[in-house]
């Protein structure tokens, strides 16, 4: 089981509520952003934890167990369908005046607010603006800008940012065990987790490690770009992958040739990379940068067989530049 609490306990957002909780200031409504849909709920239930508990959350808790099975009586989740509704809302207002059973609060949690019609974000202010003692009231949402403003001002925003590799691979290990492929996934995910657990699911990781090794180890005339830039579309891989997989390869590479070859990212790959002919630290040092353009260009050129040809060109011809000089 992935590890959600070591993932979400040193960001700004678990440490704002906490404190809250410490010092008995909970807001009455928090409104929690993250872009990763799949794991917004789990995130949310770190949350539904940390208020009911104490300050510090104790996985071995009946509290605890009941949250994360979806059946603790004081913990309303909606929406029941699709989209948060209104009688969603309706739902929540009726409860809302209710005591709570077991716990000392109720805490209602909208899981995909950004879902929220007009009506129904309407419908809510009027709890938000006069919210019933002991109830709180958690929102996600993926998205901030669908939720009216009227909404936001009246609740307290969190943000999930980008995580650490460190956090990341911490939060995984303990569910897929150590291993360089987890590494190398984590360290190509551009800080989320999701994108950590694809690639470390998929068969892309290994195919664009395989081409980007193919390409480090081969990429020596014009005549080799044209060649690669096909192999590169006919993989239908995403070039953002490559991008990443080839940046981690280079910084490697160079950690390597600078001596410092034990901070690199993954060994096996590296071992593999090194025996490229051709490369100093100066054209490494060219190709880390051209690479970082590249991820910049891929924003706004929509055509990609260009920005391949010239990234290829691009460091080919560091390499040559810094051989001679």
């Amino acid at each position: 089981m992935i590890d959600f609490l070591s993932l979400l306990e040193n960001t700004s957002a678990y440490k704002t509520v906490k404190g809250d909780k410490l010092n008995n200031t909970l807001s009455h409504a928090y409104l929690l952003v993250c872009n990763e849909e799949a794991f917004l709920k789990d995130y949310l239930k770190v949350f539904v934890n940390l208020i009911l508990s104490n300050g510090i959350i104790d996985k071995n808790s009946r509290e605890y167990k009941l949250i994360e099975e979806n059946v603790h009586p004081d913990v309303y989740w909606y929406p029941e369908k699709d989209k948060i509704l209104t009688e969603d809302i309706n739902s929540l207002t009726s409860e809302s005046i209710i005591k709570p059973l077991e716990a000392d609060k109720k805490i209602f949690v909208l899981n995909g607010a950004q879902t929220m019609n007009a009506s129904a974000q309407n419908k809510l202010l009027k709890t938000l603006e006069e919210p019933p003692k002991n109830v709180h009231i958690i929102l996600g949402a993926t998205l901030e800008h669908p939720l009216l403003s009227t909404v936001k001002s009246r609740v307290k925003k969190l943000t999930i940012p980008a995580f650490s590799e460190s956090d990341i691979y911490s939060a995984l290990k303990a569910e897929y065990g150590e291993s360089e492929k987890l590494k190398t996934a984590v360290s190509c995910a551009d800080g989320s987790l999701g994108r950590a657990l694809s690639l470390y699911s998929s068969e892309n990781l290994a195919k664009c490690m395989d081409l980007v090794s193919d390409i480090l180890l081969n990429l020596n005339s014009s005549k080799n770009v044209l060649e690669y830039s096909v192999k590169i579309t006919d993989s239908k891989l995403e070039l953002k992958e490559i991008f990443i997989v080839l940046e981690l390869a280079v910084r490697d590479m160079l950690a390597d040739i600078s001596g410092a070859g034990e901070l690199a990212k993954n060994k096996e790959f590296l071992s593999v990379n090194k025996k490229a002919k051709g490369f100093n630290k100066a054209s490494l040092i060219c190709a880390l940068e051209k690479i970082t353009e590249a991820n910049k260009r891929l924003a706004f050129n929509n055509n990609q067989v260009m920005l391949i040809e010239w990234l290829l060109f691009s460091i080919l011809e560091g390499k040559f530049k810094w051989q001679k000089l």
